[in-house]
């Protein structure tokens, strides 16, 4: 039993990165991958917010799906596990944020390296909101941060 307790222990240490880390942050729309939320504060107010990071989970499961064809499965030459080793090297450092004002229905958010971009819900009836579009997780992320509000105006 003491055996048992300490390699309990020992896991729980090896995994701790990932201890703090609770859902998906909503990165995927097509073809990529979603992230791992790492915090979450201030739901359906003017400063809500939610930040993560990229987690080996994260890119296991879409190696596992791969959409783009790199793994040998699906047409390309890699293993799942190069591709988990490929992706992981690139992405682990990203780091992803949203934050919204659901009073005024602003959602602003960044990933990684590329410029912060905003959106402003409800989106009008006409918005593009296919997987193409990048829609379908900004959607979420605004359904996340703001439920109330997105409820309100069947946010979809």
């Amino acid at each position: 039993m003491r055996h048992f307790m300490l390699l309990t222990v020992f896991a729980s240490a090896m995994f701790s990165h990932s201890a703090y880390a609770f859902g998906d942050f909503p990165l995927a729309s097509c073809k990529s991958n979603n992230g791992t939320v790492t915090e979450k504060s201030g739901v359906n107010t003017e400063h809500a917010l939610i930040k993560g990071m990229i987690t080996k989970a994260d890119i296991q499961e879409y190696c596992d799906r791969d959409p783009g064809g790199s793994t040998v499965a699906y047409g390309g030459k890699l293993t799942v596990t190069q591709c988990v080793n490929s992706m992981y090297q690139r992405l682990a450092k990203d780091e992803m944020y949203a934050v919204a004002n659901c009073k005024t229905g602003h959602l602003k958010f960044r990933y990684g390296t590329s410029p912060e971009k905003s959106v402003k819900f409800p989106l009008h009836r006409d918005a593009d909101k296919s997987c193409a579009s990048g829609m379908p997780p900004i959607i979420q992320q605004f359904q996340l941060l703001c439920p109330t509000a997105a409820a309100k105006w069947k946010v979809q």
